[in-house]
């Protein structure tokens, strides 16, 4: 069973990443879809349940009274957009399972402990605009993610118009762990069978580079088949030279492989890798790796 774990924060980049989401799962014989909220108010008591008013002052009773009308009201529009997922994947994907979970705390503390429980193939999440794309990824939620869980992150960025992936570019910088991450990659995506762009940017192709892509296509011979090519481009700008292939070949995702706790540093320095981020049209899956 191929498992997405789908958390949502109710914003306007959620309807996207959910119809991302069911049109990915559609296309997967067996799939299964946890839709996942996380309610926090800062201002609110860590105890979910209702407390009680006796004792309070009246304008502590008004502001009790604010924050659980908030959480009614995240619930109430947590559970339509679950009723509407639900009704779609009847009447155009009846082999897909849906769930859901609200859950009360931090997304960046709940998300894991929920891949823990639901063990999913791909978490996917929504990205906004660049401000809060800058927020979220560089910030806490995603960034914790990348960083924390050893589970593909889908970030699908609020524009973009949901649809089967057909094409894939998977950026490589020749390190010890591509081999793995492209085999985990091809696995992942197998029931789409998408073809695959392995390449490396550098601002002159050399001997030593074709010699390291050439190495690295040998040693996944064997289980790539006729569906993925590698290939050099030339570039000053990794970011755009990355961007302008994608456009050019239609490609549908955009994918990396973290190193560490680096986030995106494996083949770009931390201004080109926000830049590509921020400024990506195409949604981005990231990998994680320890070496």
């Amino acid at each position: 069973m191929f498992r997405i774990l789908l958390p949502v924060d109710l914003s306007e980049s959620t309807t996207n990443a959910c119809q991302y989401a069911l049109s990915l799962a559609a296309a997967v014989p067996d799939a299964h879809i946890l839709l996942m909220h996380c309610f926090q108010d800062y201002l609110a008591d860590a105890d979910p349940d209702t407390p009680s008013t006796a004792g309070l002052s009246p304008s502590d009773v008004v502001t009790e009274r604010v924050l659980h009308r908030n959480e009614a009201e995240a619930q109430q529009q947590f559970d339509a957009l679950y009723e509407s997922l639900l009704s779609r994947t009847r009447s155009t994907a009846g082999h897909v399972h849906l769930d859901r979970t609200f859950i009360h705390g931090l997304p960046e503390d709940r998300i894991p402990e929920q891949i823990e429980r639901f063990h999913p193939n791909l978490v996917i999440m929504g990205t906004k605009g660049e401000s809060n794309l800058a927020r979220s990824f560089f910030g806490t939620v995603t960034t914790k993610l990348v960083q924390d869980i050893r589970v593909p992150v889908l970030t699908v960025p609020q524009h973009v118009e949901a649809h089967r992936i057909s094409r894939v570019l998977y950026a490589t910088d020749f390190d010890a762990t591509d081999t793995q991450t492209i085999a985990d990659l091809l696995q992942l995506l197998e029931p789409l069978q998408p073809v695959t762009y392995c390449v490396h940017v550098s601002e002159h192709s050399d001997k030593k580079d074709r010699e390291k892509l050439a190495a690295l296509q040998q040693e996944l011979q064997s289980s790539t088949g006729g569906n993925v090519h590698f290939m050099l481009l030339e570039g000053d700008n990794v970011a755009d030279t990355l961007q302008d292939f994608a456009k050019k070949e239609s490609i549908d995702v955009l994918a990396l492989t973290t190193r560490e706790r680096d986030i995106l540093a494996s083949i770009f320095s931390p201004s080109l890798a926000k830049k590509l981020v921020l400024h990506a049209e195409l949604p981005l899956l990231v990998f994680h790796s320890e070496a």
